[in-house]
């Protein structure tokens, strides 16, 4: 069996080794052969091979003919290997404006090979982080059941969250299938002994949707410490806006691998994640790896994962109570961290992307 992957991540054209990169390393072992068609990168690379069966196609062309570049791509290599509709499943990571999504749609209409849509993240679901996010989301609602149809079925990578938007959107249900999309690494991520020099941690880009000038409010508030891991175009502002307020809180910036993600999330006591929007997100699985519970906004796999408990609003003040209550409450923080460690394992990575091929093998051949 061969797959076909129209992605929106550039990561393994540029080289980087990162969840992509990840989930490759495992994903390839099921398959004969994998071609993965991408965007262009600013200092364009020819065609590349990784994995030994891994052939990456970035585009020579800019973002606006991605859909022109993934018809003849696909088209290409269907004639030329061959692939056909029997042996090969074209996946395509489905967001707006949907240049994946065309693409995909001409390519199937001119081999003949089915195509399944990949939807890991709605902007702008449950809340738009800005007016981009609002349009988006919009355009979600008005496009997508389209694209739907065409296709052989939705990969959604949550239970409730994106199937509930989708299906007011007017996408059939029956299209719908549930793989997630989170690999843990146990490895890397598992319960370590180190000291907690924070009592919070905010792990994640400095970008709108992600609030991070939300977690700088609660750290004030509750007067704790506060770690910060990532960057971003929110940094600068969120450096004076933590120095306005006095809150105690260390901006560490990237970190420079998995192993370090792990072991400043095991530096601290409670993991805050408090974004608008998410696909998953991959850290709140990587916390409670690391025995570290988790207060998180609902979204994304958050209502699957997490118990009420550990879920509220985005509202400072309620926030900042329930970091509170479970600090203190040493009951409910073991608790919580008992329960964890046992949700992340359905997460581990080889056995979830073992799952995840033969669901890919099981939609190739069904009809």
């Amino acid at each position: 069996m061969n797959l076909l992957m129209i992605s929106g991540d550039r990561s393994l054209a540029q080289g980087k080794k990162g969840a992509f990169w990840n989930t490759i390393s495992e994903l390839h072992k099921h398959f004969a052969r994998i071609d993965i068609i991408t965007p262009r990168i600013p200092e364009h690379r020819y065609d590349m091979v990784i994995f030994g069966n891994v052939h990456i196609h970035p585009s020579p062309f800019p973002l606006l003919l991605q859909p022109l570049w993934v018809w003849y791509k696909a088209r290409r290599l269907a004639e030329s290997l061959p692939l056909t509709a029997g042996d090969t499943l074209i996946t395509c990571h489905s967001y707006p404006p949907f240049y994946n999504d065309i693409g995909a749609w001409f390519a199937h209409r001119s081999t003949g090979i089915p195509y399944l849509l990949e939807v890991l993240h709605v902007p702008g679901v449950p809340r738009a982080a800005n007016p981009k996010e609002a349009v988006y989301r919009w355009t979600v609602r008005l496009f997508f059941r389209w694209f739907a149809r065409q296709a052989r079925a939705v990969r959604v990578m949550n239970e409730h969250e994106t199937p509930a938007f989708l299906v007011r959107s007017g996408v059939p249900r029956e299209k719908l299938v549930t793989i997630p999309a989170v690999y843990l690494d146990t490895e890397v991520f598992y319960p370590r002994d180190v000291p907690k020099h924070f009592d919070l941690v905010f792990v994640g880009r400095l970008v709108k949707n992600k609030r991070p000038d939300l977690f700088i409010d609660i750290v004030h508030r509750s007067g704790l410490r506060g770690l910060v891991v990532g960057e971003g175009p929110l940094l600068k502002k969120l450096k004076a806006k933590s120095q306005k307020l006095k809150a105690r809180i260390k901006f560490h910036g990237y970190a420079r691998d998995q192993d370090e993600v792990a072991e400043l999330i095991s530096s601290a006591r409670l993991l805050v994640m408090v974004s608008s929007n998410e696909g998953g997100p991959r850290v709140v699985v990587e916390a409670l790896a690391c025995g570290v519970p988790v207060l998180a906004t609902p979204v994304g796999i958050v209502p699957d994962i997490l118990p009420p408990e550990a879920i509220e609003e985005w509202n400072v003040a309620a926030l900042t109570e329930k970091v509170r209550n479970i600090l203190a409450d040493h009951q409910l923080y073991d608790r919580l961290r008992s329960a964890g460690l046992y949700m992340a394992q359905r997460y581990e990575r080889d056995t979830a992307i073992t799952r995840y091929a033969e669901a890919l093998k099981k939609l190739a051949v069904s009809s």
